[in-house]
């Protein structure tokens, strides 16, 4: 509870993700979001 406070700003506002930066500085390219989730199923499927 101390530290909601400090951390209350990230539920005043929409929180927006920029990739810019380290796509132009690394050439990355964020995941699709149904690429990552079929991703995720299958792992979690593979774990038994």
């Amino acid at each position: 509870m101390r530290e909601l406070a400090e951390l209350l700003y990230q539920f005043e506002q929409p929180f927006v993700m920029d990739t810019a930066a380290s796509e132009a500085a690394f050439g990355l390219r964020p995941t699709p979001l149904p690429e990552a989730a079929a991703a995720t199923v299958a792992w979690w499927r593979a774990q038994g």
